[in-house]
């Protein structure tokens, strides 16, 4: 299924009302406990005064999968941005919330923000470990906020730098997205994208080197032990538009860790890095965390196979161009 993801309208209110109370019923993610009327969701979250922007994630046959939003919270100030996402109950793992982050944070650069700020119960496992996916660090805790039952439970505040807009500089980039590679340009090396684009990236990949998930810290560690034959990765490196999670540029190898990306994406973007030369080996989160040594082992065997494959097309014979008979 094609994931569609487009900005809010008032129309889409109600289904977003049903999807948001279900989310409240079921209860343990969600700081919000009561039940809204889709005029009052419209008004607080979708289109009303104090939104700055927000969008929501689409199947193909119409369905909304979430929605984010972004917008003004009191005591923040103006150029924060405070940051809420819900995806329909069951819909978590299929990248969701990341192809909505990847709008907010354009559209945010846009409005000249400078700060996305989250919210999240300290008990909701699964929302920390999103937004510390996307690049967000821990910068505050409320404690023991009741619950309507009575139940403390604390409030985590994470921060999301957006990087000023810097002066154009002369880059060579990929852009991702579409279901087929776009035209290679400058022999084979990348495509286009905006440099401003290129700067939220670049900040964003640094946060998350700050804030590595447990998979990516056990291979970073466990690659330390095996042979890498005296070459090196690069711990979520910017390739065009993509921020992977290791990238040995001598071999042009990408390792990436599976999380909950969206498999159409997933495939989009590999068939994309294979168009510039890259090769990517993938590995469930699961299986490095069970066993990290065989992870980078599986790992260090691709390594081999690229420095020989590269060791083979530089020591290939170069054909020569036939020769044209003479004239006598």
């Amino acid at each position: 299924m094609t994931l569609t993801v487009r900005p809010v309208t008032a129309n889409d209110a109600a289904e977003l009302a049903d999807l948001l109370n279900a989310v409240i019923a079921a209860g343990g993610t969600t700081a919000l406990q009561e039940p809204f009327t889709p005029e009052a969701l419209d008004a607080a979250y979708l289109t009303g005064p104090n939104v700055h922007c927000c969008f929501v994630a689409e199947e193909e046959d119409g369905t909304l999968l979430g929605f984010q939003t972004l917008g003004r919270y009191p005591g923040l100030p103006e150029n924060v941005g405070d940051i809420a996402t819900f995806a329909r109950i069951g819909g978590t793992q299929r990248g969701i919330g990341s192809a909505l982050f990847a709008a907010t944070t354009e559209r945010a650069t846009e409005l000249g923000l400078n700060v996305i700020n989250a919210t999240i119960r300290g008990d909701n496992s699964g929302g920390l470990a999103f937004y510390a996916k996307q690049g967000f660090v821990d910068h505050d805790v409320t404690p023991g906020v009741p619950l309507k039952d009575g139940t403390p439970v604390d409030r985590v505040h994470k921060r999301f730098v957006l990087a000023a807009e810097a002066p154009a500089k002369r880059k060579l980039s990929v852009r991702f997205g579409g279901d087929d590679a776009p035209t290679l340009q400058k022999k084979g090396r990348g495509w286009a994208i905006s440099e401003s684009r290129l700067d939220v990236l670049h900040e964003r990949a640094r946060e998350m080197r700050r804030n590595p998930s447990d998979a990516q810290e056990a291979l970073a560690d466990a690659l330390t032990r095996v042979e890498t034959g005296g070459y090196s990765f690069k711990r979520q490196a910017v390739i065009g538009s993509a921020i992977v999670d290791f990238a040995c540029k001598q071999l042009m190898l990408v390792v990436e860790i599976d999380g909950d990306a969206d498999a159409a994406f997933t495939a989009a973007r590999d068939k994309s890095l294979t168009e510039v030369g890259y090769r990517v080996v993938r590995i469930a989160a699961a299986q490095v965390l069970a066993d990290p040594t065989a992870a980078a082992q599986r790992v260090s065997d691709a390594m081999r196979d690229s420095h020989t494959a590269r060791r083979a097309k530089r020591s290939a014979p170069r054909r020569a161009a036939p020769r044209s008979p003479r004239n006598y």
